[in-house]
């Protein structure tokens, strides 16, 4: 399998989390405390990477997870979402399954 960068990823990742959630970049910048939207778009497009907090904070804001944001491949986007977001027990029996 032949690998992306990872901020080419994540800027395509923070994108399609945008737009998956409804939001505009002011109103996604909003949500994640970005004084100022053209910061989002710069990450959107590659020219300024966000420091870990504000990967964090967008993640929270479009509703999925920094796992989710940071993994490598776009098929485990939603899987890694739902694994970070499982309660305890569902966890134990997913591991129980790997087993």
């Amino acid at each position: 399998m032949m690998h992306k960068p990872l901020d080419t990823l994540v800027a395509r990742r923070l994108r399609e989390a945008r737009i998956a959630a409804g939001l505009t970049v002011r109103e996604a910048a909003a949500a994640a405390g970005i004084p100022d939207h053209s910061l989002l778009v710069r990450y959107e497009n590659r020219v300024a990477r966000p420091p870990l907090e504000r990967l964090h904070a967008l993640a929270m804001a479009y509703d999925t997870t920094l796992a989710a944001l940071l993994t490598e491949r776009d098929e485990a986007v939603k899987l890694i979402a739902a694994i970070e977001r499982a309660d305890t027990p569902t966890l134990n029996r997913l591991l129980a399954a790997l087993n």
